[in-house]
């Protein structure tokens, strides 16, 4: 048998497409550390230079990550600002 979607239920749904957003921020850091750290110890590892290339590579990543938090910043301030005229 299946319940009627509950108003808890439906806040809780709402809540969460509200939060999603700020949700991707914690992937999104890991994800681009990762992917520059990994081509970093491999360019280490092929070009015997460890562990230079590795901390550039984490170094970009976090270059990456400020840029991508920067754009969302700015998207979420242009949209409570379209809100708020509205």
């Amino acid at each position: 048998m299946s319940e009627p979607d509950s108003p808890e239920k439906a806040h809780w749904q709402a809540d969460l497409r509200a939060s999603s957003s700020f949700l991707t921020i914690g992937v999104q850091l890991a994800g681009s550390m990762l992917v520059y750290i990994f081509i970093g110890y491999l360019l280490d590892r092929w070009l015997d230079t460890t562990p230079w290339l590795l901390i550039v590579g984490a170094v970009v990543g976090m270059v990456a990550f400020f840029f991508q938090l920067f754009k969302l910043v700015k998207r979420l301030e242009a949209d409570a600002k379209s809100r708020k005229r509205n």
